[in-house]
């Protein structure tokens, strides 16, 4: 999509873009799966499920990884990288059962100089199975030498 340009009351010039990533902007999600204004980009809630076949995966490490794939594949499309997330919420509908197992995958991704973070217990997500909802604010470009994430 075509970026669009504001003009603010202080006549700063912002971009604001649409990120699609090389999935593609599926018909059935009102949304977009990211919206990048200047270096900031504001990366919708993606899920633990496959995002072509919508396919969902046993498990909370599986389904973590996955949403960390799908967040990834939007960095990708806007030239951005794990290492620049900022922040991350994490939306969880059993802390109780999944919490510790998300844990050890968000720090096999983030080993270093992990996001700040707040996790929330929800009573369901969009679809049944779901367990995870990530959503990330990032900083593109803004990762030192020294931060690495892994993607699981």
């Amino acid at each position: 999509m075509k970026p669009s340009i504001r003009r603010t009351e202080n006549s700063i010039l912002m971009k604001r873009e649409v990120i699609i990533p090389a999935t593609g902007l599926l018909p059935h999600r009102p949304y977009s799966p990211a919206i990048r204004v200047d270096d900031l980009l504001f990366v919708s809630g993606h899920t633990g499920s496959d995002p072509v076949s919508r396919e969902i995966p046993e498990g909370i490490a599986a389904q973590t990884e996955l949403a960390f794939r799908n967040i990834r594949a939007v960095l990708d499309a806007a030239g951005a990288s794990m290492a620049d997330i900022a922040k991350l919420t994490v939306f969880m509908t059993d802390l109780d059962a999944d919490f510790q197992g998300m844990n050890a995958v968000f720090r096999r991704t983030f080993p270093e100089s992990p996001p700040a973070r707040s996790t929330v217990g929800v009573a369901q997500l969009a679809r049944p199975g779901l367990k995870i909802e990530i959503e990330a604010v990032v900083a593109v470009g803004s990762a030192g030498a020294g931060h690495r994430a892994r993607l699981p």
